[in-house]
């Protein structure tokens, strides 16, 4: 191995060390920068190769701010809250429904404004329902992961529900309809039996009963949300999915889609504040909007792109490639099984980020070596994102969503140990990619799927 092999790699163990410790609360987005940086003095990567890598990621960093303005929009406007009071008025006093159906809650808003939005927003307010009806530290648990891990493993379906179906599909051209064919039958089953696992996990300490009074304070006698705001928000909702289809068929970047609606939610919002409609009441102000969104994350996803663009040096993307390849011609199940724990692992123990851009750059490299056949190809493609999707709840560091869950939930004095979190974590990650797996193996094989690439 030469300087920039030596270099680059030692670049990225740096990195992922800062990621890892962040030291003096160093952020994950100040960590990856410095990897970017030093990458760039040692010339591990040119600011040719640098440029190329934003190319290649900007629909999803926009897409990804998009989302997370119209979730941070519609939660000042109180739709999530109203949505979470709707839960609990439907589960009537049962603490077991009452799981259920925030699972369902947190796997809807997952798929629709991403696990990262659905991670920042809801814990919040499911730590504020558990507290408000007095459910005890053990018992809450079982609400607290279907916040976390459910609402990570929803993000499966559509290409928007997560940053990494974005950029995997930027990466290889097919579109919103196509991630939604192969993906939506395996979120249906990895959501259910997610759902069902953390219930078994838990089902002794759910309480069957909570005070349905207690519930009633909750609202406090008033609406969370105006019936104005609400009307427009669901109608914002139903446009944006119809936009998702219409630009897949027109092949237009997902990101105009939901950044149009962001800002068209946000000029609704901002009239609302103005005075200028019929919406009232009294709200946050816009640059206390801007400030919620993460920009940490959009920092993260560049720089930590641009230092995994110098692994190309140590030839780490050629020897994941051959792995990859090999693995995919494993028989039956395990052409599909296997390549999807290869991902994992990596996924699990460096987060899933690098790894998704190291396994895109690997399949890339496979399209251009290997002669691979269009299913072989496709099983890659949609196994590295099972891989990053579901296999990092693992370990805590896999997953960004995880992290900010945890983040989340101690910042309100509530916290997970490693142990508490590796029992339901390593054993919910191995059975989700297991079943999504099976249910991608059975597209390929018995109903001959295959990307058009």
């Amino acid at each position: 191995m030469d300087y920039l092999g030596v270099a680059a790699l030692g670049v990225f163990v740096v990195t992922l060390f800062l990621m890892i410790k962040r030291p003096r609360g160093l952020k994950l987005g100040y960590a990856a920068s410095v990897g970017a940086a030093a990458s760039l003095l040692l010339g591990t990567v040119s600011l040719g190769e640098a440029a190329q890598a934003f190319m290649e990621i900007w629909d999803a960093a926009l897409a990804f701010i998009g989302i997370v303005a119209f979730s941070v929009v519609l939660d000042a406007m109180g739709f999530f809250k109203w949505a979470a009071l709707q839960v609990v008025k439907l589960a009537r006093g049962s603490g077991v429904r009452l799981y259920f159906y925030v699972s369902l809650l947190t796997a809807a808003v997952s798929i629709l404004f991403a696990n990262d939005s659905a991670v920042l927003i809801l814990t919040p307010i499911v730590l504020e329902i558990i507290s408000q009806l007095k459910i005890d530290s053990d018992g809450r648990l079982a609400y607290l992961f279907s916040a976390g891990l459910i609402a990570d493993t929803a993000a499966m379906p559509l290409i928007t529900s997560n940053p990494i179906n974005i950029v995997s599909a930027d990466f290889f051209k097919y579109s919103f309809v196509d991630h939604l064919v192969f993906m939506a039958p395996v979120a249906v089953v990895t959501i259910a039996s997610s759902l069902l696992l953390v219930y078994v996990f838990f089902r002794q300490k759910i309480p069957k009963n909570y005070d349905r009074e207690l519930a009633d304070i909750l609202s406090n006698g008033t609406q969370p949300i105006a019936p104005n705001l609400l009307k427009v928000s669901v109608a914002t909702l139903i446009a944006i999915d119809v936009g998702y289809v219409l630009a897949s068929w027109n092949r237009v970047p997902v990101s105009i889609v939901i950044c149009s609606s962001a800002l068209f939610l946000l000029t609704v919002y901002w009239m609302s504040l103005r005075g200028i409609s019929s919406f009232k009441g009294e709200r946050k102000g816009i640059l206390a909007l801007a400030k919620e969104i993460n920009w940490d994350i959009v920092l993260f996803m560049l720089s930590i792109f641009i230092v995994v663009q110098g692994l190309r040096n140590a030839y780490i993307i050629e020897l994941l490639s051959s792995t990859l390849v090999a693995t995919s011609a494993f028989p039956s199940l395990l052409s599909v099984l296997a390549p999807s724990l290869v991902v994992t692992v990596g996924a699990s123990f460096m987060n899933n980020w690098p790894m998704t851009i190291l396994g895109l750059m690997a399949i890339r490299q496979a399209m251009a070596t290997a002669g691979l056949s269009g299913q072989a190809l496709t099983g890659l493609i949609f196994s590295n994102i099972i891989g990053n999707n579901l296999g990092p709840h693992f370990f805590p560091l896999g997953s960004l969503a995880i992290l900010m869950w945890l983040e989340t939930m101690r910042r309100k004095g509530v916290r997970i140990g490693l142990r508490d979190y590796l029992k339901v974590g390593s054993i919910l990650s191995i059975v989700e990619v297991a079943m999504a797996s099976l249910v991608l193996w059975i597209e390929l094989s018995i109903f001959g799927f295959c990307l058009n690439l």
